[in-house]
């Protein structure tokens, strides 16, 4: 049986929070389930907007309604982000401490950055090797993207690996925090703060719903800042009321779950509409309180299962896009019936569980051990001890 410590994440136990992994398995969880609709409505010869006619049509409240909107994990995934990037600094402002700017920089590239160019690079082979691309097209696109900058350069995501575009945005966003720490430092009145915090969610909105179909403004921070503003803003309620968010759990809290799940789907598209977006991003802040205060969503989001799954989201996120399009080459075969959604099921029951397990792999053998911090001098060292054999 699978044991679930190989498959924890490397972390300081006072820094673990299993809520906000819980809520990443939401997040991946649903763009899954996305891409792997898009992969297999594509082979078999239908757009995506036809795979959902099928299903219902973009009605909110049908089948396929829901289904072309669950890439709003990935805005869920941002605001979890900006959670967990400005948590340190608000505590470090909390505390009137200093934050190593440096440090923070050498763990996002020793701790980000191997998983990234090894997935990059293996799907640039199979694009040379199964796809037969030109060897000068990918390698041009994948030094690009090793720069995270293919967005910016091309203005549409990389076809070696589609989903990096997200990854980019991130980047971006690792950037901005440290700025935003400077600007705090200097705003003493916490009030002050949250003025800078809300005059920037304004600005967010304004280029959302303006540049929201240019793929250079449309896919930047500019335009995303909303999505993890709202971590940030939680992050500081967190940080403010920690006795409150580890009390007891109470029912009326789910209530508020569900409202806030209900309240995504119902406002995410279009999401260029600035109602939407306001309260869209309302919605995903409403998850977070019903997440660490909700008696059965707090109970769901951290059960271990849940939780560590969550954790591994880095990895299954960099191989499930690219995995699901090789992966459906062979499963269409497994179409038994004329039914869309009863073959998209049986799609679902198969792809899951192997992209997975290929995640776990990816995860035990690549990104769990870049989680320990020393692991560049770990390296070295037994490099030259192998050296000096």
């Amino acid at each position: 049986m699978l044991k679930l410590s190989i498959l924890s994440r490397k972390t300081n136990s006072t820094h673990f929070i299993p809520e906000i992994d819980g809520m990443r398995f939401f997040a991946i969880i649903t763009v899954v389930i996305f891409h792997l609709n898009t992969a297999f409505a594509r082979e078999i010869g239908l757009t995506v907007e036809q795979s959902v006619d099928i299903l219902g049509g973009k009605n909110t409240f049908s089948i396929g309604g829901a289904l072309i909107r669950l890439d709003l994990g990935v805005k869920v995934f941002f605001a979890i982000s900006g959670f967990i990037l400005a948590l340190p600094f608000l505590k470090a402002l909390q505390q009137d401490k200093q934050v190593d700017i440096l440090s923070y920089f050498k763990r996002r590239l020793t701790r980000l950055e191997p998983p990234f160019i090894i997935s990059l690079l293996l799907f640039s082979l199979v694009h040379v090797v199964i796809f037969h691309e030109a060897i000068g097209l990918v390698l041009k696109h994948f030094i690009v993207g090793l720069g995270y900058s293919h967005n910016l350069i091309y203005g549409e995501p990389n076809f070696i690996n589609p989903v990096t575009w997200s990854l980019e945005t991130e980047a971006q966003f690792y950037i901005v925090v440290p700025l935003m720490y400077v600007l705090f430092r200097f705003l003493k009145k916490g009030y002050l703060r949250l003025g800078l915090l809300i005059l920037l969610f304004l600005c967010s909105v304004f280029f959302k719903n303006l540049y929201s179909t240019n793929g250079y403004v449309g896919s930047s921070i500019l335009a995303y800042f909303v999505n993890f503003s709202v971590g940030i803003f939680f992050a500081q309620l967190y940080l403010s009321n920690l006795r409150f968010f580890n009390s007891s759990k109470r029912l009326y809290y789910d209530i508020l779950g569900v409202c806030s799940i209900l309240g995504m789907f119902i406002f995410y598209k279009p999401q260029a509409d600035i109602q939407n977006i306001v309260f869209f991003n309302l919605s995903i802040l409403l998850l977070f309180f019903a997440v660490f205060l909700g008696k059965y969503f707090n109970r769901f989001f951290v059960n271990k299962w849940i939780y560590t799954i969550g954790g591994m989201c880095y990895s299954i996120y960099l191989l499930h896009y690219a995995f699901f399009h090789l992966f459906v080459k062979f499963s269409k075969v497994l179409m038994f019936t004329e039914s869309y959604g009863i073959n998209l099921g049986i799609q679902l029951l198969l792809g899951i569980p192997m992209v997975l397990l290929a995640s776990c792999l990816f995860f035990i053998f690549v990104e769990r051990p870049c989680m320990n911090p020393d692991w560049p001098i770990n390296l070295k060292v037994r490099l030259n001890k192998l050296l000096m054999r």
